[in-house]
């Protein structure tokens, strides 16, 4: 169970304790993805600066905050001071500065101290965040409604610290944006280069640039040809490699020396398989960096760092994927891909979407943070997605939508993830026909997930969205759905909810919730069983039930829960809402 000691808030702790999401470690119980990282919290650390939060309103800084505060610095001299619980030997700090007049974006720095050295200067811009307006957002500062304000920077530090390090992020004359937010800092122990693979294709052999002053694109598909043609791996070594345009994939081997070391950067840069329906097999990416420059949100573009069609028992691993439209977007039909260890960060849309008729696929011990839509979705456009699985994965703050959201489709297992701070339209995990999607069909298992500080409220329809929320706004809702032993700590409104045409053959079993507006939420025709519901901090401790057909049963649920209760389910007095975003 998530304790009090989760919503701790100190200016002044003499150590920094890890976190995910502001979860304490040991809390989590096996569920999110292994990280290789230690996650530290700027207001549980030691700082001279302002703490803000906690907010959960659209356009405030602290509100798009993994836990939902920060701290901002203002004046030259302050800082924030973590101390080291493991050895690290590099960092990466979500942080946030503000945006140029024009929208355009500014660049600043701060420095990484250990003593008195400053032993790094992290490089920060406001260039990929800063959207404004309505969906699908601007860079204009005239359409109002800011929102996206974070964005993460990382580096390598010149010699390995030991547990026990004090490291200050201090605002020097030299550092010129006039504030900049810390929320996190993430220390690891970044392993050495990997060495190549015997018999590799190199990139360099083709004239790529490692410095990234030339463009690679033409190296990199030559090396690819030569790869496919002697059946042998293709070698990212050490470097930046300047890659322009999408690159296509198939039936090659992509190996870098890590993240951290081998990196194609550029705007439009991305590895695409063949179009659908005659998509790319046997593709393998490993060990290295896909960094975009996409500044702002444009549906038409694809603008994705892996999309197309892959599958033929594909491999996607160990990737950092940031400033892209979508990390990975990939088009069906497709049979056979598996993903996994990745890192998507700061992202305008998606970070991770199987889009129509992905069929046997698994999503494991994936990092999402600051997407601009959905964390990771399925979406059955035009063909079921089928016999896929997602799971031990991790979704923080995405700044529009659902941590994990699947949009239709047949056989589907969402299980052990963790989401947190869902922001605006959406929830923690959400099953929907919308969109148009193949309907929702075989059986769906949402099992032993935790959701924190998830769910949201919708301001077109002036109530609020569930931390685990149903919708069957196209077709009614009739697969066969399993909710078990899942758990939802300080929601924001509604825990649990059912919402449009008629849910039917929904199976709760082990539902654990600590913090809400009200536990159940149904709006919509259909029926679930309940059982083994646990429930406590509620605002309202009945059921809102507001369809009258809607049949609800029963076993081992505190008969408290199980009232219905009037007025839960219309527009919300604004007095609620602002005393519930204010958490």
């Amino acid at each position: 169970m998530i304790l009090a000691a989760l919503f701790a808030w100190s200016a002044s702790a003499a150590a920094t304790p890890m976190t995910i999401a502001a979860v304490p470690v040991e809390q989590l119980h096996g569920r999110g993805a292994a990280v290789p990282f230690a996650e530290y919290e700027a207001e549980t650390a030691r700082f001279d600066g302002t703490p803000i939060g906690p907010s959960r309103r659209l356009s405030d800084i602290a509100a798009e905050a993994s836990g939902r505060r920060a701290v901002r610095l203002d004046r030259i001299g302050q800082f924030v001071e973590f101390t080291l619980a493991r050895p690290a030997n590099a960092v990466t700090v979500r942080y946030a500065i503000p945006d140029s007049p024009s929208g355009s974006g500014r660049d600043s720095t701060i420095g990484v101290y250990v003593g008195q050295e400053r032993v790094a200067s992290l490089q920060l811009t406001s260039r990929y965040g800063w959207f404004y307006g309505r969906y699908p957002f601007s860079n204009r500062p005239s359409d109002g409604a800011a929102h996206h304000f974070f964005d993460e920077a990382r580096q390598l530090l010149p010699r390995t610290l030991a547990a026990g390090t004090r490291v200050r992020l201090k605002v020097d004359g030299s550092d010129p944006a006039p504030w900049t937010v810390v929320d996190l800092a993430d220390f690891e122990q970044v392993a050495a280069p990997r060495p190549a693979p015997e018999g590799a294709v190199d990139l360099t052999r083709f004239g790529a640039d490692p410095t990234g002053r030339r463009d690679s694109t033409r190296a990199l598909e030559e090396a690819i040809r030569a790869g496919q043609r002697t059946r042998r791996p293709v070698w990212v070594g050490r470097g930046i490699f300047r890659v322009d345009s999408h690159v296509i994939v198939d039936r090659v081997t992509i190996a870098g020396a890590g993240p951290w070391y081998s990196i194609l950067k550029g705007r439009g840069c991305g590895l695409y398989g063949k179009a659908a329906p005659h998509g790319s097999a046997r593709v393998h990416l490993s060990g290295f960096a896909i960094l975009g420059d996409v500044r702002e949100r444009v549906d038409r573009e694809r603008l994705a760092a892996i999309g197309g069609s892959i599958g033929g028992g594909s491999t996607i691993r160990d990737l950092w994927i940031q400033h892209h439209k979508t990390g990975i977007w990939l088009d069906g039909p497709l049979d056979g891909i598996t993903i996994e260890n990745l890192r998507i960060v700061d992202n305008s849309a998606d970070g991770l979407n199987l889009a129509g008729g992905a069929a046997n696929a698994t999503i494991r011990d994936v990092f999402v943070r600051n997407s601009g839509d959905d964390g990771i979705a399925l979406w059955s456009r035009r063909s079921a997605d089928r016999n896929v699985t997602i799971a031990n994965d991790t979704v923080i703050a995405p700044v529009l939508a659902n941590g994990i959201a699947v949009y239709g489709g047949r056989d589907i297992v969402v299980a052990n993830n963790l989401a947190a701070d869902t922001l605006t339209e959406g929830g923690g995990i959400h099953l929907a026909n919308r969109f148009h999607a193949v309907p929702l069909s075989g059986r769906i298992g949402v099992h032993g997930n935790l959701l924190v500080r998830t769910g949201s409220y919708d301001p077109h329809w002036r109530f609020g969205i569930g931390a685990v929320w149903l919708y069957a706004p196209d077709a009614p809702i009739d697969a066969a759905i399993d909710l078990d032993d899942n758990e939802l700590v300080d929601t924001t409104l509604p825990a649990l909810q059912f919402l449009g045409e008629s849910i039917a053959e929904v199976q709760v079993h082990g539902l654990d919730i600590e913090g809400a507006y009200d536990w159940l939420q149904v709006q919509s025709a259909g029926s679930a069983r309940f059982a083994g519901v646990r429930a406590r901090g509620l605002d309202h401790v009945g059921s809102g039930r507001c369809n009258a057909s809607f049949r609800a049963t029963f076993a081992n649920v505190d008969p408290a829960l199980t009232k219905a209760e009037a007025g839960l389910c219309g527009a919300l007095d604004p007095a609620v809402v602002d005393q519930r975003l204010s958490r």
